[in-house]
């Protein structure tokens, strides 16, 4: 019994040991049927928007086949976190680098990797690479994504009338929303399903102001899984470009509209001045007393007007720099003269009198 615990505790120990020196090491590997040999194989590191793309920057390690097609890639050199990988060899060297792929060869596939994933590609014909095997979970999610997009753009592929071609592409985008937000967690996902729409042709920047909520999810679920670096700054750089473009439509309107509003008041304050004016010219003409039939001396014309006016005796005299016995001797010689009694009876009068 005694022997048996002491076992124990050295394996544990051992165990203890070898637990600081485990690290992830990723293995790539498989068979290209080529007729020459020895062809270069490439592993690439590829950022989201570039699965149809290829640079020499992308380039990370290159090996050759050995004579019976088979190459491999290993070690720890990868990221740990997943991230989008391609595996592929130039069918014409002469030609330099490029991607093929359609129904008769391939010569490349893009693939979600970590440095702790395996995968192997199996011989294929001239279909390189197509037939693979990878021990990541994310990438075999991503291949139900590139599934479900392709059924739909099957169904949508018949489609001849412009109007209807839209309204498929918009159909197409809130599916594929719809599918990313219920069946995928992982934000590499998420920021190629984005891209899917994105290329479509759909109209991001209107739906980017309708439901702001959704692109905001992917890049909180990038910056958590990713932090500030990669995916996360080239969605947000994205983004960014997104924003700018609304912010200018929206300063160009409201340049616009301040110009329509400027103009506005500008000729609201012409028509006022003219109106203005027009008042101004017609009041005096409306309400100018003749008093030429009366036989009224000038002091009397004026003395009259200010009574029209309501002034007081007081306000008169002090309006005509006279004094107030004077006005009063005035107002009298008026009322004799129009033979009336009182102010009201004077104005009454000269209300009723014929104009000139």
């Amino acid at each position: 019994m005694q022997q048996i615990k002491t076992t124990l505790f050295l394996y544990a120990i051992l165990i203890g040991f070898s637990i600081p020196i485990c690290y992830g090491q990723y293995k790539i590997s498989g068979y290209i049927e080529a007729e020459q040999q020895n062809k270069t194989v490439y592993l690439s590191l590829l950022k989201y928007d570039e699965e149809t793309m290829i640079t020499e920057n992308q380039i990370l390690f290159s090996t050759q086949t050995d004579s019976s097609g088979y190459f491999e890639f290993k070690g720890q050199l990868l990221s740990e976190k997943d991230k989008l990988y391609r595996i592929h060899s130039n069918i014409n060297s002469g030609k330099g680098l490029q991607l093929i792929q359609d129904n008769e060869k391939s010569n490349y596939h893009n693939f979600i990797f970590s440095n702790r994933d395996t995968i192997y590609f199996s011989k294929s014909g001239s279909n390189w690479f197509s037939q693979s095997k990878n021990s990541n979970l994310t990438d075999k999610k991503w291949e139900k994504l590139k599934s479900f997009e392709g059924q739909l753009e099957k169904s949508n592929s018949q489609i001849k009338n412009k109007e209807a071609q839209q309204q498929a592409i918009n159909d197409f985008a809130e599916k594929v929303k719809s599918y990313s937000e219920k069946n995928m967690k992982h934000p590499l996902l998420k920021l190629l399903a984005f891209w899917d729409i994105k290329k479509s042709d759909f109209d991001v920047k209107t739906d980017f102001e309708k439901n702001l909520e959704f692109y905001e999810a992917i890049s909180n679920s990038l910056k958590n899984y990713y932090g500030e670096t990669s995916y996360y700054l080239q969605y947000q750089d994205e983004i960014s470009k997104i924003s700018n473009v609304i912010l200018q439509q929206q300063y160009a309107f409201h340049k616009k509209l301040n110009y329509f509003l400027g103009f506005l008041v500008f000729v609201l304050n012409i028509v006022a001045v003219f109106q203005f004016r027009k008042l101004k010219l017609l009041k005096p003409k409306e309400n100018q007393l003749q008093f030429s039939n009366l036989s009224l001396t000038s002091q009397e014309e004026k003395i009259t007007r200010l009574i029209l006016a309501d002034k007081t005796n007081k306000e008169i005299a002090n309006a005509l720099f006279i004094s107030l016995s004077t006005v009063k001797t005035h107002i009298r010689n008026l009322y004799a003269k129009l033979d009336v009694a009182n102010r009201h009876e004077l104005a009454e009068k000269l209300k009723n009198h014929p104009r000139d």
